[in-house]
């Protein structure tokens, strides 16, 4: 077999999956993202489509609800040692779990068919999803920790996959946090392209 045949292989492979169909519209969004901001002509195209992918992900994700629901179930039924460990875990998988349920009601209030207030909603997921990353990152260095660095590549790489996106995601909130608000166009599209191609990587 071919080295192209396996690459065709292992494509379809992930593509036939929701994650990978996820990942790969995520880095395909923020790829024309970061494209639109180097380049002046077809910069309003570039962004629309780029808005589309994203649109996408959102309604494909709808449908990854019980998916999430039953990872946190068997997450909490399950048994740890490490209370360190169990902590981050628990507060990533419960707040991404959560997070689904209110990005759906903002979704569903975009498109009026809830009375409620989409910005708020939204403004809430982006807390929960830095708050979420925090976690994250803190049970990756404490991995990463207790081996060897040579053994540590894949925690590295996913730690470094975290901090791009927490670094893209302050840039969201409210100016006067950190560092909100001072990244150009094209810095917060790299960070976040940075975290989607380390994500595509990991399910490849």
């Amino acid at each position: 077999m071919t080295t192209a045949s396996i690459n065709l292989d292992s494509l379809t492979r992930v593509l036939s999956t929701y994650s990978g169909r996820d990942k790969a519209l995520r880095s395909l969004c923020f790829l024309l993202q970061l494209k639109a901001h180097s380049c002046h002509k077809g910069k309003t195209e570039l962004l629309a489509l780029a808005k589309q992918c994203s649109a996408a992900r959102l309604v494909l994700r709808q449908f990854n609800h019980p998916s999430m629901v039953k990872t946190c179930q068997q997450f909490f039924y399950g048994t740890s040692t490490d209370k360190v460990e169990f902590a981050c875990t628990a507060t990533v998988t419960g707040i991404y779990t959560v997070y689904g349920v209110v990005e759906l009601m903002a979704w569903l209030s975009d498109a009026k068919i809830l009375a409620m207030d989409s910005a708020r909603l939204w403004k809430l997921c982006l807390y929960m999803w830095i708050t979420a990353l925090v976690a994250g990152i803190i049970r990756q260095i404490r991995l990463i920790s207790k081996k060897n660095l040579r053994k540590a590549q894949e925690e590295i790489i996913t730690l470094v996959g975290l901090i791009s996106d927490f670094v893209g995601a302050v840039h969201s909130l409210p100016h006067r946090i950190l560092w909100a608000g001072k990244l150009s166009p094209s810095q917060s599209s790299l960070f976040f392209l940075i975290a989607s191609l380390i994500g595509f990587y990991k399910v490849f």
